[in-house]
């Protein structure tokens, strides 16, 4: 199970480091190794069939540009869950026009508590 500490480091540093526009606080928990899949991959990258984002360095740039794209975001931490290897943090995210989403960001461990996935989903209805 994953422990107390790692699921409050995960959830701190995401919620700290996107509402604080802060890549470094973000990245904090991510393994070198980390690979990251999102809806949004393909937008950023130009390329339909890429779903992927594979190293540290690679995500770092990629969250670098979520953050110059999208300025004035806010979001809730709505719930964290724990698992034998991974944490889920269920989330609200407001938009500056108002407009609210609803996510989940699994993130699977490794035995140093370090993140080597990162799966993002997206509430596709109600959203106001």
């Amino acid at each position: 199970m994953v422990s107390d500490a790692v699921a409050e480091t995960l959830a701190r540093c995401w919620l700290e480091g996107w509402n604080g526009e802060d890549v470094d606080t973000i990245m904090l928990p991510f393994a070198a190794e980390v690979v990251f899949s999102s809806p949004f991959v393909s937008r950023v990258t130009g390329d339909p069939a890429r779903t992927e984002i594979d190293g540290r360095e690679a995500l770092a740039a990629y969250v670098s540009d979520a953050l110059a794209r999208s300025p004035g975001i806010r979001y809730t931490l709505d719930a964290t869950y724990t698992g034998s290897d991974a944490v889920v943090l269920v989330y609200s995210c407001r938009r500056p026009d108002g407009r609210t989403k609803r996510g989940a960001d699994f993130m699977r461990v490794d035995p140093d508590g370090q993140v080597v996935e990162w799966r993002c989903h997206y509430g596709q209805y109600p959203s106001s």
